[in-house]
């Protein structure tokens, strides 16, 4: 008998609460949610969606930007009800040429891996190929999703979550690792092919934050991400 989504979420944010008790409450919920109930959401999306043109692509587009501003929302004010100063959650300024710097090379870097990809002969899922924007309109919904999931992911799973997990267990590198599974796991609505792309999207993007402190580096080439991703496969057919 396969268990109900909402019940293995429930589930999952009891476990994460109970192993994170260093934690103070509001850092320890929002934590419990991330971790324990969004990446079974994601997975009983993709069980639940049998044919991909079932989803139509405004309203994807609309659900994801309201969903993940509710939960940056929620991150931010956990973050101050706690009190983490800004480095604490990876929100500090490096100046303007290292951030460039970094955004620039991420966003090649990612290019050129998808690009490694394609060459390989690996597509992407129906699902994902149905939800890229067509008409105009789309593209420019499409665009605030970019923005939107370039910041509220950003702070979801690197700011918020590298410094809740580091919090809780005393190892930064395993909060890295630990964000980086989840934030791979949350992407499941890709079928395994996406989700993996997506951990190794996630390690890059974690790499201005191991290194310089900053997360914003990050924020900027993740929207950068995905709108060429968007738009360039979009363009380049299936």
């Amino acid at each position: 008998m396969r268990l109900p989504p909402w019940f293995l979420a429930v589930i999952g944010i009891l476990l994460v609460w109970l192993l994170t008790a260093r934690l103070p409450w509001p850092a320890r919920a929002m934590t419990a949610v991330l971790v324990g109930a969004l990446p079974v959401m994601a997975v009983a999306q993709l069980r639940g969606l049998h044919d991909p043109r079932e989803l139509p692509r405004m309203a994807a587009y609309a659900s994801t930007i309201v969903t993940l501003w509710v939960l940056a929302g929620g991150c931010v004010l956990a973050t101050v009800l706690t009190g983490y100063p800004a480095r604490d959650v990876f929100l500090v300024w490096i100046g303007w040429w290292r951030t460039l710097a970094w955004a620039g090379g991420l966003t090649a870097a990612t290019v050129l891996f998808t690009i490694v990809l394609r060459r390989a002969g690996l597509r992407e899922s129906d699902f994902v190929l149905h939800l890229l924007p067509v008409t105009r309109t789309e593209r420019m919904t499409f665009a605030a999703l970019s923005v939107t999931a370039g910041i509220a992911e950003e702070l979801l799973f690197r700011c918020f979550l590298f410094a809740t997990l580091t919090a809780a267990t005393g190892s930064f590198a395993f909060a890295v690792v630990m964000a980086t599974v989840v934030f791979g796991w949350a992407h499941a609505y890709q079928q395994a092919g996406g989700a993996v792309r997506a951990a190794t999207l996630g390690a890059l993007l974690a790499l201005p934050p191991v290194l310089t402190g900053s997360a914003i580096p990050s924020m900027i080439a993740h929207t950068l991400i995905d709108l060429v991703g968007g738009l360039w496969l979009r363009g380049r057919g299936k």
